[in-house]
C-alpha cells in the first residue's frame, strides 16, 4: 500500500494562548460540501491540551480554510478524570447532523505519571460544539487498563459497535524518565456508551524491545477485511507506525509496510511519523492525516493513496 506525502497542512501559530503549539492525534471527518473537517489537540504553555479543529478542502488537503477560534472540548471540571487535558479519541457521525466524540482524558496523581481513562461527548450541530455526555468516563480504570484505557477507534456493526483500545498496566523507567506502558485491545458494546471490560480481547502486544504499542485506528476495507495502524516506541526511543491486517477485527497480524517514512533530517517529520489516521472519500480517494516530531508537536501532515494500489 503506497502513500504519497503532499506535506505538512498545519501547525498552530503560537498566537493562542490554549494553542501555542502541536496537533496531536488527528481525527478526520467528511462535512460535505469538499470540505474536511480534521480534530486534534493542541497544547497551552504548559503542556496540557485542549481539542480543536481545522478544515481543509478535501481536493487539496493542504488548503487551510479555517481554524476553530476557541477549543470545540475544553478541560473538564477541576478533580474530574480530565481536568489536565483531552485528546482525541474517535470521531463518527451518528445522524445528519449528530456526532460522537471520544477522547481521551489526562488527570495528574500524586504517585503515577497519569491516568488516562475515555471520555465521551456529543455534537447537535456537525460538529461546530460538544457537551460531555456526562462527567465520568465511558472506559474507566480495569484490570487490564490500571492507569490507561484509551479508545481511538470504533464502528458500527450489526450488533452494536466494536472498538479498539489502548490498555496502559505499568510504567517503563528509561533512563531518567519514567513512560507508560501499553498495548492494543478490542471489545463490543451494545449502544457505543456501555463497555463491559470483561469482554475485552488483545490484538497486538508489544514485540522486541518495544514497550508500548497503542493509538489503534482501525478501518474496515471494501473486501470486508481490516487494516490498523498503530504507533509503537522501543527501548531505543524509536517512536513509529505501522500497519496491521485482519480478517474480524479481532485477531491481527503485522506487516512490514513502510507507509509513512520520516521525512529529510530538519524537516517537521524528519525525526517521527506517527499517529495516522485514514479517510475515504465519495470521489474514491484515500487520506492519511498524521504527526510529525515529538508526537504532533510540529503538527499534522497528510498523504493520499497512490490509486490502484489500495488492498
Amino acid at each position: 500500500m503506497a502513500w504519497e506525502k503532499l506535506g505538512r497542512a498545519f501547525c498552530p501559530d503560537g498566537q493562542s494562548s490554549w494553542a501555542r503549539h502541536s496537533f496531536m492525534t488527528p481525527v478526520p471527518v467528511d462535512r460535505g460540501d469538499g470540505v474536511l473537517r480534521i480534530y486534534g489537540g493542541m497544547r497551552d504553555d504548559e503542556g496540557i491540551s485542549r481539542i480543536g479543529w481545522i478544515d481543509v478542502a478535501a481536493e487539496d488537503p493542504l488548503r487551510v480554510l479555517a481554524v476553530s477560534p476557541d477549543p470545540v472540548l475544553d478541560l473538564g471540571a477541576p478533580g474530574m478524570f480530565d481536568d489536565n487535558g483531552v485528546i482525541l479519541g474517535d470521531v463518527i457521525r451518528t445522524g445528519p447532523t449528530q456526532l460522537r466524540m471520544y477522547y481521551v482524558g489526562f488527570q495528574l496523581v500524586q504517585k503515577a505519571k497519569f491516568l488516562a481513562y475515555t471520555g465521551l461527548a456529543v455534537s447537535d450541530d456537525n460538529g461546530g460544539s460538544f457537551t460531555r455526555l456526562q462527567q465520568t468516563p465511558v472506559l474507566d480504570r480495569a484490570p487490564q487498563a490500571l492507569f490507561i484505557n484509551a479508545l481511538h477507534s470504533i464502528q458500527k456493526i450489526d450488533d452494536g459497535y466494536r472498538a479498539w483500545i489502548s490498555c496502559g498496566q505499568s510504567w517503563q523507567q528509561i533512563g531518567d524518565r519514567v513512560f507508560p506502558q501499553y498495548n492494543c485491545w478490542t471489545l463490543t458494546s451494545p449502544d457505543g456508551i456501555r463497555f463491559d471490560m470483561a469482554t475485552a480481547t488483545p490484538t497486538l502486544d508489544c514485540e522486541g524491545d518495544e514497550y508500548r504499542i497503542g493509538r489503534p485506528r482501525a478501518n474496515q476495507l471494501p473486501d470486508g477485511t481490516y487494516e490498523m495502524r498503530v504507533t509503537s516506541d522501543t527501548l531505543s526511543k524509536r517512536y513509529a507506525c505501522f500497519r496491521a491486517v485482519s480478517k474480524d477485527g479481532v485477531l491481527w497480524d503485522r506487516t512490514d509496510d513502510d507507509e509513512l517514512p520520516r521525512g529529510e533530517p530538519g524537516d517537521w517529520d524528519g525525526e517521527m511519523t506517527c499517529y495516522p489516521a485514514r479517510i475515504d472519500l465519495s470521489d474514491g480517494s484515500s487520506l492519511l492525516f498524521y504527526n510529525g516530531n515529538n508526537m504532533g508537536e510540529t503538527g499534522v501532515g497528510v498523504a493520499r493513496l497512490v490509486r490502484g494500489d489500495d488492498r
